[in-house]
């Protein structure tokens, strides 16, 4: 079972990077989140007057998951439909989860190795210092985070088969994150509702338990992280029952989407 697991992700990230060299997959997946990373860097030293750049390095940095764990993952189920290979997941008596949960585990492998660049940039144009900073708490800060990403992403990627406007689904959760997350200035800042919804989101906890570890913020970084692998849960638990709703409702319709 883990075997056909382990063989359907590669399969799955093979068909996602077939079209592309390792130069072109590089600059997609790394080079135009680098440049936003730097372009919102540069705006907040610019807009606040500060040559501390750690908070937005930190938030910007988890950011750098979005093309992978929100859009990749997120467009799947519609790829799958281009692809023609939907009727075939809905027709089939096998477990659709499974199928989902196994095309986020390379994306999130990317994600975690993306996130660490974004770091080593940070500190290499914006002089982020991690002296003092432990480096396997950081890792098991990027580690609980790019997990909640990837199960936000397979909770969204389920829309496909609800909604035939996913392209906007996905670029509306892009900026929502930007927004509500911390990414770009403190949660604190925004109002009572807006932070409701920021709990609600994933990095919103990973980026507060990571400000944590550079001596930025209160709070515990351990009940942060457990949180954080909480909503990841939450996530797939609410993907599954939609899952099971759609696969259901699709086969009784003799359709391969609700839409």
């Amino acid at each position: 079972m883990i075997k056909s697991f382990l063989s359907q992700a590669w399969l799955y990230q093979k068909a996602r990077t077939a079209a592309f060299d390792w130069r072109e997959f590089l600059f997609l997946d790394a080079g135009y989140p680098v440049m936003t990373l730097v372009f919102y860097c540069l705006l907040a030293a610019y807009s606040f007057q500060t040559t501390d750049l750690t908070q937005w390095v930190i938030g910007n940095s988890f950011l750098m998951c979005v093309n992978t764990c929100i859009f990749g993952l997120g467009s799947m189920l519609r790829a799958e439909r281009y692809s023609g290979r939907l009727r075939s997941i809905i027709a089939a008596p096998c477990n659709l989860l499974s199928v989902v949960l196994s095309c986020g585990l390379f994306p999130s492998l990317l994600a975690m190795g993306a996130v660490v660049f974004g770091f080593l940039v940070g500190s290499v144009l914006f002089g982020v210092s991690f002296s003092g900073v432990q480096i396997g708490l950081t890792l098991a800060v990027i580690f609980c985070a790019m997990v909640c990403a990837s199960c936000f992403g397979l909770l969204l990627s389920v829309f496909g088969l609800l909604s035939d406007s996913m392209h906007l689904i996905l670029n509306m959760m892009n900026y929502i994150l930007m927004i509500f997350t911390g990414a770009e200035f403190p949660v604190s800042q925004l109002p009572a509702a807006a932070q409701i919804v920021s709990s609600l989101l994933p990095l919103t906890r990973s980026i507060q338990a990571m400000n944590l570890l550079f001596g930025n913020g209160d709070g515990n970084i351990y009940i942060l992280l457990l949180e954080e692998l909480g909503m990841g849960a939450i996530y797939v638990l609410l993907a599954v029952s939609i899952l099971k709703y759609a696969e259901n409702a699709c086969r009784k319709a003799g359709k391969f989407d609700l839409f």
